[in-house]
């Protein structure tokens, strides 16, 4: 090792303290040293750690945190009831209080509006986060590796490494189950398989997604001997549990490979059929909540037409449908589109029309003036041309639904230019523990009195 690299590994193994002040957006301690921004995570705001530094730049740093020096100074400290919490970073927050997770989230989005958005809060109601009474077990989907002891984890945050459990407490017991027996039988005989998905309704029925998958017919006779996960050779199941498995090719095209090919989810009295490669909001809990905010806010300026932009299975769309006189869904997933035709279908609702194609080429299709907006786009956020249309269009009142308050903030920044006013705030937690939040935005034209 030459002089430089020994100076280099020197300075990363040095031994600091660091009191901290706040939690950064990911959820990591943040306090100064040297005048430096310096993160830590598992640090909470008022204590003080000793952090081995292994990431350094020219204004922050990133340290391990190895003690806390006075854990008695933070009152919200708990102890992770996660085995490997700190090692999987899937959560970031389970060794802070629950309702102080609600109130960092708070803090982070209001923080994004003003810095990125330039959002002036003053005249905006900014809401309390939306918690869960309950927040564990909660998530309806998982995707899962394969290690190279043939089982099954999540990846390590920021690495490839695989991180084994025993019982993930963000899924449910039965699917912690099914995990187990998929290592067992699956994986020791099926070495192709890298990596799978898991989905649970709520009623307990689930759906397996495998990838990649070269030759689906050679799996059939293996996945015949899975009894206990409830596949049956006709497809058809006496009991909750797995109710179809699925392949998708290494060109991303999904096969029924056995069993029951729907696979379906209640949301505010509708059901929804999704397809193994739809999008569909992880926190079935916390998504009636979503939904139904979403519903109160449309019903405060009457709509006639309504458009749902990146609209997935119909959820949004569907749900819509009882308050406007026509409302148009756009998604560029085919398969989820797909889903939500056949949903308007199966809900026997009429005055609703999807199309297919990525909304910023096609919203232009539309030849009838939208008054309400709803905009759920991906983490990336809505597409320029998309918001920009959306200004020259001018519709009375605009409700965003975002996983991302930075890019949520920018995007409220560039309507915000273009007239118009945010109102109305309500960060939702629809990942416990986690440092991701949800937010509902509504927005009306600025010239317009009322909220």
């Amino acid at each position: 090792m030459n002089k430089k690299n020994r100076s280099n590994q020197s300075k990363l193994e040095r031994i600091i303290e660091v009191e901290c002040l706040r939690l950064s957006s990911e959820g990591a301690g943040v306090g100064y040293h040297d005048g430096r921004a310096t993160f830590v995570a598992g640090l909470l705001p008022g204590e003080t750690g000793k952090v081995q530094i292994f990431e350094e730049k020219k204004s922050w740093q990133r340290g391990r945190l190895i003690d806390v020096l006075d854990a008695t100074v933070s009152s919200q400290r708990v102890n992770p009831p996660c085995t490997v919490y700190g090692l999987c970073g899937g959560c970031q927050l389970q060794h802070l209080s629950y309702p102080e997770t609600l109130a960092w989230k708070k803090r982070w989005v209001a923080d994004n509006l003003m810095r990125i958005g330039k959002i002036a809060m003053d005249d905006v109601i900014m809401h309390p986060t939306m918690g869960m009474e309950d927040p564990w077990r909660y998530r309806n989907k998982g995707r899962f590796h394969r290690g190279v002891d043939h089982r099954l984890g999540y990846h390590q945050e920021k690495s490839n490494t695989i991180v084994r459990f025993t019982d993930c407490l963000l899924i449910s017991e039965p699917m912690n189950r099914w995990l187990k027996e998929i290592e067992d039988i699956l994986l020791k005989e099926a070495p192709e398989i890298k990596a799978l998905t898991l989905r649970e309704n709520s009623h307990g029925e689930g759906m397996l997604v495998l990838e990649p998958v070269s030759d689906g017919g050679s799996l059939r006779e293996l996945l015949g001997k899975m009894d206990s996960l409830s596949i049956e050779s006709n497809g058809n199941s006496k009991r909750a549990g797995i109710r179809s498995i699925w392949g998708v090719s290494a060109a991303g095209k999904p096969e029924l490979l056995i069993g029951e090919g729907d696979f379906r989810q209640e949301i505010l009295g509708l059901e929804y059929k999704v397809s193994p490669l739809a999008f569909l909001q992880v926190n079935p809990i916390q998504t009636q909540k979503l939904y139904t905010t979403v519903l109160q806010w449309a019903q405060r300026s009457p709509a006639e037409v309504v458009w749902d932009l990146y609209s997935g299975i119909g959820t949004i769309t569907l749900a819509l449908a009882a308050k406007a006189q026509k409302v148009w869904g756009i998604e560029e997933n085919p398969y989820a589109v797909e889903d939500a035709r056949m949903n308007a279908q199966h809900n026997r609702i009429e005055n609703v029309e999807f199309i297919a194609g990525k909304v910023e080429d096609t919203f232009q299709e539309i030849d009838e003036h939208p008054d309400l907006v709803v905009l759920d786009p991906p983490r990336a956020g809505a597409h320029r041309r998309v918001l920009e249309g959306l200004i020259k269009l001018q519709p009375q009142q605009i409700i965003c639904v975002s996983c991302d308050p930075g890019t949520l903030a920018r995007d409220l920044g560039i309507l915000q230019s273009g007239g118009y006013q945010v109102r109305e705030v309500q960060p939702v937690d629809m990942f416990g523990w986690t440092a991701h939040v949800e937010c509902i935005i509504m927005m009306t034209n600025s010239g317009l009195k009322g909220k």
